[in-house]
């Protein structure tokens, strides 16, 4: 399950970012953003450990932060890259049988086009602590996510990513402040996750920020399957 999990996160960003050989890792750069956590490095499967040099460069070369992050078991000597420290430890959690879950929110699909776009953005992102989006970025936005509509107006959202090997990874996973412990983040996982199934997955994957997150996860039917580390200069 380990490798599996960490191949399909290596084919999925393949298909989406430019992809950037650096030693034993390979480095993914976004086409547009150049944010930490939409540009980082995923140890290559099988590799030989190394220092880590290779993809300091390559990242430094791009303006980029040096950041890892990688399915713990398939690869433990990432935790001691010399120069490095460990950002995060954390869950990481499948299903193979989502359980839908009820919430006051009315939960709905958004795609490119939608009228949702510009408040689905906002929401995601106020609810991560980011500024809002610009109008370029409501404009190029081109995901696969669910909202979560309270009054008609968008209070949060998910994302499911590109179905490969009849994988998907739900991520996103955003409610404001004022409608959290509501059920909303519940239902949009559980959501999220179904859409992904609709489009051939039969194996779902997310990755908690915090254990709160975790319990309400459990209620969508994820369970422990793994451990993420991700670690940066």
């Amino acid at each position: 399950m380990h490798q599996r999990i960490q191949q399909y996160f290596h084919d999925r960003l393949t298909a989406e970012r430019e992809a950037v050989p650096a030693g034993a890792f390979t480095l993914y750069v976004h086409p547009t953003e150049d944010h930490p956590f939409l540009n980082y490095a995923i140890p290559n499967i099988g590799a030989e450990p190394d220092d880590g040099s290779a993809l300091v460069a390559a990242a430094r070369a791009r303006g980029l932060m040096p950041r890892v992050e990688s399915v713990e078991p398939c690869a433990p000597w990432v935790r001691d890259l010399p120069g490095f420290e460990i950002e995060d430890e954390l869950r990481l959690m499948a299903t193979e049988a989502p359980v839908a879950q009820e919430s006051e929110a009315q939960i709905v699909v958004v795609r490119k086009g939608s009228p949702h776009v510009a408040g689905l953005m906002r929401a995601q992102m106020a609810a991560f602590g980011e500024p809002p989006p610009t109008d370029e970025q409501v404009a190029r936005w081109d995901g696969r996510s669910v909202a979560a509509l309270v009054d008609g107006d968008v209070v949060g959202g998910a994302s499911w990513t590109l179905v490969l090997d009849a994988m998907t990874e739900v991520a996103g996973i955003g409610v404001l402040e004022a409608f959290r412990r509501r059920g909303i983040a519940g239902a949009l996982a559980a959501e999220a996750t179904r859409q992904g199934f609709l489009e051939g997955a039969t194996l779902a994957v997310l990755v908690p920020g915090h254990e709160g997150a975790a319990r309400v996860y459990e209620r969508a039917g994820y369970a422990n399957a793994s451990r993420m580390i991700h670690v940066r200069q």
